[in-house]
């Protein structure tokens, strides 16, 4: 047998081989970063998990001082620069392109169809759901998005009548789970509806440091997961409502299975349960686990654009009668629902929305790829070239490359005017990624914010303490300042500073 001592020494020799393997002879030794980076992923993690979510910041600080390509983990690299984005995400039919390890990691399996990693096997399942967010399809939502609109209005009059401070984080998360809900399976309670616009629901999606464990650490994570539910109740009292929601997905997505009558509007699930794809491609944890991606990303990430738009309409007043200009011309009478043919012809409301999903990315973790058959070659803005072998993990950031100043004059600025000056600015960013893989949502997430800002802002304006009576309803920011709006951290979606409530505002009939 081996002795304690030799076994110790074996050990260490071990990892001292893999730190020169890493450091010096590894295919991305070429790459710079720091040295730690490229020795190991405990690095990320210790940022990620520890700090909470700010490896992010580290990456930018490692493209200030090691330029457009950096080693962000022994097998990961991390690029900074627009002009590697048609690259990496291509829409190329035949050039394949696949989940990186990180982001795989964090879902833990790859049921649904956002994270399969393979690229074949993604488009096949893409194809099957990505119909149902083309821009005729997501046209014909409106009226639905305009009676939701109608029960967010309604809400918020009824805040005002009472004299409360709202975060309005919570109705607009609620009106956009109404609408991706209504959508994916048919008629259900209304969170609008509900007191709280359904806090407990979303109180369990709130994302924190711990959607890193996943990554780093995914055989903890899967024994979680595979925990009876009675156990996984008693040991994390919040997974019981998370494990109620995905019961309740268990029974909606039956539900429409065994239904023998057609319903009165087909939903996104009525036709997929019913088509011509595989059993194996229908069957119920895999339906389920993609209605829950559907439900939480479908609610959690428009809102959370709707809420920053609302701080910058509300503390610039300069914004809000520009805006407000537009509107009161596409919208005489303001207890109408807005056209969406006209909202589409509004430069400034959607220079707006432009300005908000740049600045304010609701997806923000690197999103990572790898090109599994050729090299990439990254090409420095001076004409050298670095390669980056094949099957190596590759990515981008929404929040870091959609202020780049190779792209945008002051790009940390937030000035809806750029885009006017330069309409082929619109639609550059990252913010839905690129690609293949690019949102599904994209279509439905510019319909909801155009219909729900077109509504909110012809019907409200800022409160102005200067007059004794003002001009018709009013929204007043409450202890609210552009420090509750900023990204503090990456949690997958944006997290904001310790301690801040987001947006509140102040509702006032008049």
């Amino acid at each position: 047998m081996l002795s304690a001592g030799l076994f110790l020494g074996l050990f260490v020799l071990y990892w001292v081989w893999i730190a020169i393997y890493h450091l010096y002879l590894s295919p991305l030794a070429k790459i710079p970063g720091p040295k730690i980076a490229a020795l190991t992923t405990w690095y990320c993690a210790y940022h990620d998990i520890i700090r909470g979510g700010q490896y992010i910041w580290v990456v930018e600080e490692m493209h200030r001082k090691y330029g457009p390509i950096v080693r962000t983990m022994p097998g990961v690299v991390h690029v900074n620069d627009p002009a590697f984005i048609e690259k990496l995400y291509t829409l190329a039919p035949n050039v394949r392109r696949e989940r990186g390890w990180p982001v795989l990691n964090m879902f833990g399996n790859d049921k649904a169809m956002l994270p399969t990693r393979d690229h074949d096997l993604h488009r096949r399942r893409r194809a099957v759901i990505s119909r149902y967010f083309s821009q005729q399809n997501v046209r014909r939502l409106v009226p639905f998005i305009n009676d939701t609109l109608g029960d967010l209005l309604e809400r918020f009059d009824k805040w005002a009548e009472a004299g409360d401070i709202i975060k309005v984080s919570m109705p607009y998360r609620a009106a956009t789970k109404d609408v991706i809900q209504s959508y994916a399976f048919g008629e259900g309670e209304k969170c609008l509806s509900m007191p709280d616009c359904n806090a407990n629901f979303f109180a369990i999606i709130e994302t924190n440091r711990l959607v890193h464990i996943s990554v780093h650490l995914p055989a903890m994570m899967a024994v979680v997961n595979n925990l009876p539910a009675q156990v996984a109740k008693a040991l994390i009292p919040t997974v019981g409502t998370f494990i109620q929601f995905l019961e309740s997905l268990t029974v909606t997505i039956e539900g429409i299975r065994n239904s023998k009558e057609d319903p009165e509007r087909r939903t996104i699930f009525h036709e997929i349960l019913h088509s011509d794809i595989s059993d194996q491609e229908k069957s119920t944890s895999r339906m389920v686990d993609e209605a829950m991606i559907l439900a939480i990303a479908g609610a959690d990430t428009t809102a959370a654009t709707l809420e920053v738009l609302t701080y910058h309409v509300l503390s610039d007043r300069k914004i809000f009668k520009r805006l407000r200009a537009e509107l009161d011309q596409a919208i005489p009478d303001p207890t109408q629902f807005p056209d969406p043919a006209k909202l589409d012809n509004l430069p400034f409301l959607n220079a707006l929305i432009e300005e908000t999903l740049r600045l304010y990315p609701s997806a923000t973790h690197r999103q990572d790829r790898l090109a599994p058959d050729e090299d990439l070659v990254y090409e420095y803005p001076d004409g050298r070239s670095v390669t980056i072998p094949r099957g190596t993990v590759v990515g981008m950031t929404a929040i870091l490359v959609n202020r780049s100043p190779l792209w945008y004059e002051n790009p940390d600025e937030f000035r809806p005017e750029r885009y006017l000056e330069n309409p082929k600015s619109f639609k550059r960013m990252l913010t839905f990624s690129k690609g293949a893989r690019q949102c599904l949502g994209i279509n439905l997430a510019y319909q909801e914010l155009q219909t729900f800002t077109a509504g909110i802002f012809r019907k409200y304006g800022p409160y102005d303490p200067k007059l004794k009576e003002q001009s018709g309803p009013t929204l007043e920011l409450y202890e609210t300042t552009v420090e509750d709006v900023k990204t503090h951290a990456d949690y997958v979606t944006p997290g904001l500073r310790p301690g801040s409530k987001g947006v509140q505002v102040r509702i006032r009939r008049g």
